[in-house]
């Protein structure tokens, strides 16, 4: 197995362009539920409703794939060209390509309404390169 030293800085650059994508998407449809519902949320029930809402449940993939390159960065032994590949992988296909999956639909749908989402997508894109 090989090694890259640039690995961890390019996760580093993924990680942080998913967690504000992720952010941007996860307050947006608090926003849309609170609304919805005519309610506010804590912050505690904010997480519930990540984990359980059926109406986010569509966002669990991103946070499923941010757990995963997170597990990676913060592993004792080196990232291998083989685990890096798999992020590239990952990322790509749930966030770059186009699919008909539940949340590339729906992330697809959202990337010009949201402010600053197509930029952070863009962000995104660059730290895969």
């Amino acid at each position: 197995m090989k090694t890259t030293p640039e690995h961890r800085s390019q996760i580093v650059n993924i990680s942080s362009s998913m967690a504000k994508i992720h952010k941007s998407l996860f307050l947006n449809q608090i926003e849309i539920y609170e609304k919805e519902k005519a309610i506010t949320t804590n912050a505690l029930e904010r997480l519930h409703l990540l984990l359980n809402a059926p109406e986010l449940s569509w966002l669990r993939d991103l946070s499923q794939l941010m757990a995963y390159v997170d597990e990676i960065y913060f592993q004792k032994e080196a990232i291998q060209d083989e685990q890096f590949a798999i992020v590239k992988k990952g990322v790509d296909e749930l966030l770059i390509k186009p699919s008909n999956s539940e949340f590339s639909k729906k992330y697809r749908s959202l990337i010009g309404l949201i402010p600053n989402l197509i930029v952070e997508h863009a962000y995104l894109k660059l730290a895969l390169k």
